[in-house]
């Protein structure tokens, strides 16, 4: 009996030791089963949150390009309605003035109109009139139709800028109506020069030269050439003591042509093809907003 429980002793103590083993190992097991379920939700969890929330950006992505297309396409629109719209008096403009040029026409050729010398003058000066003023308004507006469908232009010409602005405004002289100051202010060198489209910087000149000529018989005109160092640009100025935009027109005085005298249209076409012109030589043109007399248009350009 002794021998016995002395060999089942130590048997039930190791089966008791396994049983306890087994019983720790099936509870560390069933904890880790179930902080494992427990990481697998919460990766479920933020893996699901986490692809709503790439959903949602995408879908905020995609909608923010939607907008900007949107926006895109509206202010391409807006541009091409404006064009439109331009167009379209400028057309009207001309049909005005071929119609004051066939009644002129019809009035010489009347023969129960015997005109004197003095009205044929009148007659005569009056056609030339209005055959310039419908050349200007056509040759203007095919030009601004070209340059503003333009994206870019070659700027390959190195010019002396002095001595080109100087030349480029003694061409202009023949414009000057009245007893006008005209000259040029530089604080350039004379042998400074600029890197750009020469024909392009030429035409924006002559036209904001002409737009103070039309308006200015008396007092002065004064174009000023600077450079602006910080911006890498270089600064004109066509400043006049004119007659000046009126100030309900100065809004829209690149933009609109009005119901106005077809002097002021031409202008408008003017201003719009320099704005054209401009941006193609990489600069801004406004109206000096300091001005108090007169006009000063400003235009810069890369240098």
């Amino acid at each position: 009996m002794h021998v016995f429980l002395h060999t089942l002793i130590p048997l039930v103590l190791m089966a008791l030791a396994i049983g306890l083993t087994a019983l720790y190992w099936r509870k560390v097991v069933k904890k880790n089963s179930m902080l494992a379920n427990a990481q697998y939700e919460q990766l479920k969890s933020d893996s699901e949150v986490n692809l709503q929330n790439r959903l949602g950006q995408q879908m905020e992505a995609v909608h923010m390009d939607r907008m900007r297309d949107r926006v895109a396409m509206d202010r391409q629109a807006h541009v091409m309605n404006s064009k439109l719209d331009f167009y379209h008096k400028v057309l009207l403009e001309v049909q005005t003035l071929q119609e004051c040029m066939a009644s002129y026409t019809k009035l010489i050729t009347s023969t129960d109109l015997q005109p004197g010398q003095g009205e044929w003058n009148m007659v005569r000066n009056e056609l030339k009139k209005r055959t310039d003023q419908m050349a200007e308004m056509v040759n203007g507006t095919l030009e601004l139709m070209d340059y503003e469908d333009m994206t870019e232009i070659e700027r390959n010409d190195q010019i002396p800028v002095n001595s080109f602005c100087q030349d480029v405004f003694d061409s202009c002289l023949t414009y000057r109506d009245g007893n006008v100051d005209m000259r040029l202010e530089t604080c350039l060198d004379d042998d400074e020069t600029v890197t750009t489209n020469m024909k392009c910087l030429q035409k924006v000149l002559v036209n904001l030269l002409k737009c103070s000529m039309q308006f200015t018989h008396e007092g002065e005109i004064v174009l000023v050439v600077k450079r602006c160092h910080q911006q890498n640009e270089l600064s004109f100025a066509v400043s006049d003591t004119g007659l000046g935009i009126p100030e309900e027109a100065k809004e829209s005085a690149f933009e609109r042509i009005r119901n106005t005298d077809v002097s002021i249209k031409i202008v408008v076409v003017r201003l719009r093809l320099c704005r054209a012109l401009v941006h193609l030589l990489g600069g801004t043109i406004y109206q000096d907003p300091h001005r108090k007399k007169g006009t000063s248009m400003v235009f810069t350009i890369k240098a």
